[in-house]
């Protein structure tokens, strides 16, 4: 039997191999993957001169590599998991626990996005989530090492990693705080002990402390101070030069270069034996800052472990079936698994992979994509899903994608890019950033200038105290971690965000405008009635309407369910219109008169209740009448809708007259029926010159209608993955749940304008006061602390929606 390795590393350079570009040429007796033909040709002249010992010899070497070659080779290794193939080109998805600001934000897109291929780089601060796309795979050792060189330690954004990387955050925070709390104590002390001796006096020189005394109370202060100043606070100072390397003013730079000042200043008095030190100033504000800091990362680790949910229903491992042996299976990390991979999931397991059901049956749970906690029926045949747990059957499953593909893990970055827009006002405030922080620097050294001059003892601590509580850290974060909280909130109340722009504009909707079938109405459509017009019976026009309806996903199809034998060829689906194909040699058509009915005039439809589509083949055939109920809470949104001073409309493509008697019988402010895709485009363009408009549909018939609108959202109970034309999904059928979305959105809204509005309030106001001297720097580290803390708590009230 022939050997064969299937890797998804190159045999030949060790380059990771897309799925698109993959090759095999058989090496040895063994058949490798390549990454290009290139290598392949490569590796053959390789084997034709009997050379192959190359390989093992290089593997061999591997630990004596330059340090820059291993660390090419880990960043292949390592990140493989994180990069996904596209059409669009390599998606590679990063973690970057220590992104400190909006500076670092800019930063990397800057820096990332003038590199040869790349395409696109979003940064998400608040998750501290990196999403870089590029053309070429050969880049990624290349840009990984670029994103080090800029001072940050990128890790592979895969499930529990932002747990990970948080924890060892978390215990470096842990370790610097409780140094600089330690030393800070004492040094507070000494300090205290020479502000109430005072200095001596002309009256009374021998008063105050005594000069040894008080030299080595200062010598101690150093020498306490000093792993403060250059372990602790150490995380500010290499943001601050990182980013002075990339000549930008990032938000470390304030604070790093308060508290340098203060302990130069200090040792330069100590040695000099001058008039005052600020040991204890430097010790206060790397302790009472990085408290701050610390307090934060553990408000972001809970929106951190509700965003990461998903991606961690996924398990770790898998048991894959050895190649040549049906019987045996080898447990693989899940980032092994390949296209065509027979797994084994036994009961109680979750699923590892998209794929189809080989073997066996089992109740399947998948609560995580429709919302509904009872588990289904799955037999040999079926598609499941990655993330979905196995109660009750041994299940052989084959593997459809990668799973980097699988739908639960693009329905994680589908949030994750939500999570990273930023409003118009958050760019605003990024890009003032830079400037605030300049002015910042210009009025700090103004500031101790004009109080020394003036004679003041205070000037320098002054200067420091404006450093440090103008650092607009809060700014910062006004609106990123709003969103990221609010984003994760609805996602766990059965609401999937594509487009992040979707809170901001849904916050400003004025019309709400519904698509019937399927939205307003139940989408469980039966044929009520059959009436032929021609010499065909009753049943064989519907058997013939059931063999055209079978490649249509819309939910009329559903209504087809009559056992039949006719195939139908060259389907043609046309939105708003109906289906056409070939039965038995005969161009047969179903669904809107004048569509079915292609040059001939259209039929009236009979004049009763329901939805009625013609059949044609080629002349007309059969009346079929569908009859479709309303969802019971319709009527209750349309009311609540109202009663938050939203207009409501609707826009039907049911021509019946059936159709409008049950649209009239809801509270919408405006009913249009009949109406072909291209008039709910142009009635929504209409709409939207006159407010901001929603689009609510199945995401089926009305795509370019959400597309036009400045939002939309989708009622899909059947599917989580929102169509590309859709802003939202809304996952379960409980239509009461818009309302509460629109609702929420103007909450989330008013908190990111309150916090914006804070954050510029309290640097207005206290800049000032420090300008002035009226802030003691003990003050001004707590105030600066305190104000980021605010933002982060006050978009914790996001957490809750209200119904």
């Amino acid at each position: 039997m022939l050997d064969k390795v299937r890797t998804s590393l190159c045999h030949h350079c060790q380059a990771p191999v897309s799925e698109a570009e993959r090759c095999e040429a058989l090496i040895g007796g063994t058949l490798h993957s390549f990454c290009c033909q290139g290598c392949a040709g490569a590796a053959r002249l390789i084997d034709t001169l009997s050379l192959n010992a190359f390989y093992d010899y290089r593997a061999s070497c591997d630990t004596s590599l330059p340090a820059s070659s291993q660390r090419k080779a880990r960043a292949v290794q390592d990140f493989l998991p994180a990069v996904a193939h596209t059409p669009e080109g390599v998606t590679l998805h990063l973690l970057i626990p220590d992104l400190r600001c909006v500076a670092c934000v800019w930063l990397l897109e800057q820096v990332l996005g003038r590199q040869d291929g790349v395409q696109e780089v979003k940064v998400n601060f608040a998750r501290r989530r990196l999403q870089l796309r590029f053309n070429d795979s050969s880049r990624l050792p290349a840009l990984v090492n670029l994103i080090e060189q800029l001072g940050y330690s990128p890790v592979p954004d895969l499930p529990d990693a932002g747990r990970e990387a948080g924890k060892a955050l978390r215990r470096a925070q842990l370790l610097r705080l409780g140094v600089a709390g330690l030393c800070m104590m004492p040094v507070m002390m000494f300090a205290l002990a020479s502000y109430l001796a005072g200095p001596p006096t002309a009256q009374n020189p021998a008063s105050g402390m005594d000069p040894l005394y008080e030299s080595l109370l200062r010598w101690a202060s150093l020498a306490l101070s000093t792993p403060v100043v250059f372990y602790s606070a150490a995380p500010f100072h290499r943001g601050a030069w990182q980013a002075l390397r990339h000549r930008q003013l990032g938000m470390d730079l304030p604070v790093s270069l308060a508290i340098l000042a203060a302990w130069v200043l200090s040792v330069y008095n100590t040695l000099s034996f001058g008039s005052a030190v600020y040991f204890d100033t430097a010790c206060m504000f790397a302790f009472l800052l990085l408290l701050g800091r610390h307090v934060e990362l553990l408000s972001r680790e809970h929106f951190e472990d509700n965003a990461d949910h998903l991606l961690r229903l996924l398990p770790t491992t898998a048991r894959r079936r050895a190649a040549g042996n049906d019987a045996e299976f080898a447990t693989v990390p899940m980032h092994e698994i390949v296209a065509g991979d027979v797994l084994q999931v036994l009961p109680g397991e979750t699923l590892p992979a998209d794929g189809v059901l080989l073997e066996g049956s089992a109740s399947i749970s998948e609560a995580a994509f429709t919302g509904e906690p009872l588990p289904v029926l799955r037999t040999a045949g079926a598609r499941v899903l990655a993330g979905a747990l196995n109660h009750d059957g041994t299940l052989l499953v084959q593997a459809a994608s990668a799973p980097q593909d699988y739908r639960i893990t693009r329905l994680a970055r589908l949030q994750d890019a939500a999570m990273a827009y930023r409003p118009r006002w958050s760019l605003l405030a990024d890009r003032a950033a830079g400037w605030f922080i300049g002015t910042v620097l210009v009025l700090a050294a103004g500031a101790g200038v004009a109080w020394h001059l003036a004679g003041s003892p205070d000037a320098w601590v002054i200067a420091l105290t404006v450093l440090v509580v103008a650092c607009p850290c809060a700014l910062s974060l006004a609106t990123p971690v709003a969103i990221t909280v609010a984003t994760t909130t609805l996602r766990r109340h059965g609401v999937l965000i594509r487009n992040g722009a979707f809170l901001e504009r849904a916050a400003a909707t004025t019309t709400v405008a519904f698509d019937k079938t399927g939205t307003l109405t139940e989408a469980q459509l039966q044929v009520q009635s059959v009436i032929p017009l021609g010499e065909r019976s009753a049943e064989e026009c519907l058997a013939l309407a059931t063999a055209l309806e079978r490649h249509s996903e819309h939910p009329i199809a559903r209504a087809f369910a009559t056992p039949t034998t006719l195939v139908a060829s060259d389907v043609d689906v046309v939105p708003g219109g109906g289906v056409s194909g070939t039965i038995d040699g005969h161009a047969c058509r179903l669904g809107q008169s004048a569509f079915a009915c292609l040059s001939e005039p259209a039929l009236t439809p009979p004049d009763e209740d329901g939805l009625w589509i013609l059949l044609c083949g080629p002349g007309p055939l059969a009346w079929i009448g569908l009859q479709d109920t309303l969802r019971p809470d319709a009527a209750a949104m349309l009311e609540a809708l109202r009663h938050d001073g939203l207009c409501t409309t609707l826009y039907s493509g049911d021509p019946s007259p059936g159709g409008l008697r049950l649209a009239q019988s809801l509270p919408l402010d405006e009913v249009r029926t009949g109406m072909s895709p291209a008039q709910k485009i142009a009635a929504v363009r209409t709409e939207g010159e006159r407010g901001t408009v929603m689009m609510v549909g199945d995401g089926i018939n009305d795509a370019g209608a959400m597309a036009a609108a400045a939002c939309s959202i989708a009622i899909s109970p059947r599917d989580v993955l929102v169509q590309n034309s859709a802003d939202a999904t809304l996952v379960t059928p409980a239509l009461l749940g818009l309302p509460a979305v629109l609702r929420y959105a103007r909450r989330a809204r008013r908190i990111i304008r309150q916090n914006l509005l804070w954050s510029l309030l309290y640097n207005l106001s206290a800049i000032p006061l420090a300008l002035a001297g009226l802030l003691p720097p003990w003050l001004a580290a707590i105030g600066m602390s305190l104000s980021s803390l605010l933002v982060v708590f006050n978009a914790g009230r996001l957490r809750r929606m209200e119904g």
